[in-house]
C-alpha cells in the first residue's frame, strides 16, 4: 500500500464542506513553477480526493445497511446533498489548474496519458448548474433505496425482505413457489406508482443535466460522462441484436430443459423458473453467513494464498455485512475504502447457490482494491466499469471448481452447470436493460404507460416466450423496477454483458493454463486505469472485442462445457 503525504490528514472528520475547504483552497492556489511542482499538487489533489471518498463511502454504506436509521440516512444525504456539490466545484477548479499548466502536456504519456484523457473529458462535461441537479439526483436514489429496502412479505405468518422470500421461488413445492412469487409481486406492485414518480423526476433532472452540457440526449451524454473511451452507443446496440441472434436461442433451450423437467409443458408459470423438480431441492450450500464467509475465505486461498489472506484481512477489519434483512437494501456491491486499502462487501444472503456467485463475484472486486492500492492517483485506483466486473466476473469462474468446499461432488456438477446456463441466461436480460435505458433516454417524453409497454416489448424479443403469463401482465410489465441500476445508475449494465464477455475468455485461458491466467489477472488488474481498456485486457491474455463473432465463438464454448459437465 503506498504511503500518502502529510498534505491532508488521512483521518480528517468531515462534519462539513468547511472541514475540506482549507486544503481545497491550498490546492487552488498553490503556486506551480516546474514539472515537479505540477506533480505534487496531483498527488496532494489526489489524497486529498481520497480522503473525502473514503468518509462518503462509509456514508453509503451505513446508510445502505440500514435504510431506516434516520443518522445515517442524514449523513448520507450530508455528503450526496452539501458536501459533494461543492466538492465538485473545488474540484473543477484544481482540475483546470493542472490541465491548464504549459506542464502538463509535457508529462510523459507513459504515465499520465489516461490522466490527460480522463481530465479533459471531465472539463469538457463539467457545468456548474449540473452540480445542484446531481445533488437532487442523489436525493431521489435515497428515496428509491429506502422504498425498495423497506419492502417485505409475510408468508406463513414469518415477515422477511423480499430476498429472503425469493429463496421459495427455488422450491418443489409448486403452492409454496406459486405464493411466495405473488407475495413479492404484488408488494413490488403496490409502490408502483410511487416508484414511477421517483424515476419520472430522475428523468426529467437527468435530461436537463444532458442540456445543460449541450447534448441532445441523455444516453450520449451519459456515455461521455462515464468515460467510455473504447466503444460508442452503436456498438452497445450492435451487441443487443448479436445477443439476439445468438444468445437467445440458446436461452430458449435452456428455459425448455428446465421446463421439461419441472413436467410442465403446457403451463409453465413465472413462479416456476427457478423452481426445483419433485423430489429434488434447491441447492442448499451453507446455513449462515459465517459458514458462507469461511468457506469462501478456504476457497480464495486454494486458489491463490494473498487472495484468502486479503479476505481475512477484511474479515478481521469487520468488512462484510451479508445477511438479508429488514430495513436494508437490496443488492450487493464492493465498495473501496481509498485510505484504508481495502474495500467494504455488502450483500443480502439468504442461503443460496447465487449468494456464493455472489460473494465469489464481490470477492473479486475485491482482490482488485487490494491489487491497486499501491497505486498513488486515485484516478488510475478507479478503473473503468468494464474491467472492474471482469474482474468479478473471472473470480466467479475461477472458483468454480472448487465449490466443493459447499457441495458433495453430485451437486457441486450441478452448482456450475447452472452457473454456467446462468450466464447464458444473464445476456438477454443485460441486452433488455441496456436498451430499454436507450429507448427511455431517446425519446424522454414518453408516458408511463408507453415506458411499460416498450419493456414489455423488449421482454418478448429477448425471453424465451415459453413463460405463460396470462392474469398477470402487469406484473411483467413492471419487472424492470426491480432493476436497482436502472434508478441510481443509469446505462451501468451493458458492462456486465462487455466484462461477461472477458471472463469467459480468462476461465478458458484459465483451463488451458491456470498459472499463466491468474499472473495475467494480477498483472491486469494491478494496472487500474493506467492504460486503456484494450491495453489492460491484452495484459491479461485476452481481446476487448465484443463482435458477433466473439459472441458466437465464447457461446461454442459455454455450450462445450455444458455438455462435459452433463457426463
Amino acid at each position: 500500500m503506498y504511503k500518502p503525504t502529510d498534505f491532508i490528514p488521512s483521518d480528517l472528520k468531515i462534519k462539513s464542506w468547511n472541514d475540506l475547504k482549507p486544503y481545497f483552497d491550498r490546492l487552488i492556489h498553490s503556486e506551480i513553477n516546474n514539472a515537479d511542482d505540477l506533480n505534487d499538487l496531483i498527488l496532494n489533489y489526489s489524497e486529498t480526493l481520497s480522503v473525502f471518498h473514503e468518509q462518503n463511502a462509509w456514508s453509503y454504506i451505513n446508510m445502505s445497511c440500514e435504510t431506516d436509521n434516520q443518522d445515517y440516512v442524514k449523513r448520507y444525504q450530508l455528503f450526496s446533498t452539501k458536501i459533494s456539490p461543492e466538492l465538485e466545484k473545488a474540484s473543477n477548479a484544481v482540475e483546470k489548474k493542472i490541465y491548464n499548466h504549459p506542464e502538463f502536456e509535457n508529462l510523459p504519456d507513459d504515465r499520465f496519458g489516461q490522466l490527460k484523457q480522463k481530465l479533459q473529458r471531465e472539463l469538457e462535461l463539467f457545468r456548474e448548474a449540473n452540480v445542484e441537479l446531481s445533488a437532487e439526483i442523489s436525493k431521489l436514489s435515497t428515496k428509491y433505496d429506502q422504498l425498495s429496502g423497506g419492502l417485505t412479505v409475510t408468508l406463513d405468518g414469518e415477515e422477511m425482505p423480499l430476498p429472503k422470500a425469493a429463496v421459495r421461488l427455488q422450491s418443489s413445492d409448486r403452492e409454496k413457489r406459486k405464493a411466495a412469487w405473488l407475495a413479492i409481486n404484488e408488494k413490488r406492485f403496490s409502490v408502483k406508482d410511487e416508484a414511477d414518480n421517483i424515476y419520472n423526476d430522475m428523468l426529467k433532472l437527468r435530461v436537463q443535466t444532458a442540456k445543460n452540457a449541450g447534448y441532445a440526449n441523455f444516453r450520449d451524454f451519459r456515455h461521455d460522462l462515464l468515460q467510455r473511451f473504447d466503444y460508442t452507443p452503436q456498438d452497445a446496440i450492435n451487441f443487443q441484436l448479436a445477443v439476439e441472434e445468438f444468445i437467445v436461442p440458446l436461452a430458449r433451450e435452456i428455459d425448455a430443459s428446465r421446463r421439461d423437467k419441472l413436467g410442465l409443458t403446457d403451463d409453465y408459470r413465472p413462479w416456476d423458473t427457478a423452481g426445483e423438480p419433485a423430489g429434488q431441492e434447491a441447492l442448499k450450500p451453507f446455513e449462515t453467513s459465517e459458514e458462507l464467509l469461511e468457506k469462501t475465505i478456504n476457497i480464495f486461498k486454494d486458489l491463490h494464498q494473498q487472495f484468502g489472506k486479503n479476505l481475512e484481512a477484511m474479515k478481521d477489519a469487520g468488512l462484510f455485512d451479508l445477511e438479508s434483512r429488514k430495513g436494508k437494501a437490496p443488492g450487493g456491491y464492493n465498495y473501496g475504502l481509498e485510505t484504508t486499502g481495502m474495500p467494504f462487501i455488502f450483500m443480502n444472503a439468504a442461503g443460496t447457490h447465487r449468494n456464493v456467485t455472489t460473494l465469489c463475484h464481490e470477492g473479486g472486486h475485491a482482490m482488485h482494491t487490494f491489487l491497486t492500492n499501491e497505486e498513488p492517483l486515485i484516478h488510475y485506483r478507479h478503473a473503468p466499469m468494464e474491467m472492474a466486473e471482469t474482474a468479478s466476473m473471472s473470480m466467479e469462474l475461477f472458483t468454480a471448481g472448487r465449490w466443493n468446499e459447499f457441495y458433495d461432488h453430485d451437486d457441486h456438477i450441478r452448482a456450475r452447470r447452472e452457473h454456467l446456463e446462468d450466464i447464458i441466461s444473464f445476456f438477454p436480460w443485460c441486452a433488455t436493460v441496456d436498451a430499454f435505458q436507450h429507448w427511455v433516454y431517446l425519446n424522454p417524453e414518453h408516458t408511463v404507460n408507453e415506458r411499460d409497454d416498450y419493456f414489455d416489448e423488449l421482454t418478448r424479443r429477448f425471453t424465451s416466450g415459453l413463460v405463460n403469463w396470462e392474469g398477470y401482465d402487469h406484473f411483467r410489465r413492471n419487472r424492470w423496477q426491480q432493476q436497482l441500476h436502472i434508478f441510481g445508475m443509469p446505462f451501468y449494465y451493458i458492462e456486465y454483458g462487455i466484462a461477461q464477455l472477458g471472463a469467459l475468455q480468462m476461465y478458458r485461458l484459465f483451463k488451458q493454463d491456470p498459472q499463466k491466467a491468474l499472473d495475467g489477472y494480477i498483472k491486469g488488474l494491478r494496472l487500474g486505469s493506467s492504460e486503456p481498456l484494450p491495453e489492460v485486457w491484452k495484459t491479461m491474455g485476452i481481446k476487448f472485442d465484443f463482435s458477433t463473432n466473439t459472441l458466437k465463438d465464447l457461446v461454442q464454448f459455454v455450450q462445450e462445457e455444458l455438455k462435459e459437465l452433463q457426463g
